[in-house]
């Protein structure tokens, strides 16, 4: 993906996009797909694909609630970091736990966020039904996020614990 054609996909979207988060998302990209090939994270590894469904994407919200700098997000069954990397990505300030029951793709996302710079992003072993219920845990969000976890019905059990009221 070129830098131009980039910025124009998010420009569309309401969204805008720096060149230096283009680099990151780029980097995101390089180690999503070669990451990929031994481990399984995504079935969408093309370029346009990438950056259209994974990236853009998991940062829709952001044309549709308002958050608030320095907010605290929990991304639940973050999987290959979506939606809590490339919202992060786009918004620095934020932090950002992101909740797996896979130690192994915590650990990637661990080394994943240190190649990209993203400081003060936290990971989190445990299934979301047992951590919901977890008191450091219950209400201590200001937002919850998720992608392909379950249907809606199930993803507000799963999610609505960790937010404040």
């Amino acid at each position: 993906m070129k830098w131009e054609r980039a910025e124009k996909m998010f420009a569309h979207s309401g969204l805008s996009l720096t060149e230096g988060q283009f680099h990151q998302f780029s980097t995101y990209q390089e180690i999503l797909v070669e990451t990929n090939r031994r481990m399984n994270l995504t079935t969408i590894t093309e370029d346009a694909e990438v950056w259209r469904k994974h990236f853009l994407d998991s940062c829709l919200p952001f044309q549709y609630v308002e958050i608030p700098k320095g907010a605290a997000v929990i991304d639940v069954g973050t999987g290959a970091g979506f939606p809590g990397i490339p919202m992060r990505i786009l918004r620095p300030d934020l932090r950002l736990t992101m909740l797996d029951s896979l130690q192994k793709r915590l650990d990637w996302l661990d080394e994943t966020a240190d190649s990209l710079g993203l400081e003060g992003v936290h990971t989190l072993h445990a299934r979301a039904e047992e951590a919901g219920r977890a008191p450091a845990l219950r209400e201590a969000f200001d937002f919850a996020a998720a992608r392909a976890v379950a249907d809606l019905r199930l993803l507000c059990e799963l999610c609505l614990p960790f937010v404040k009221v």
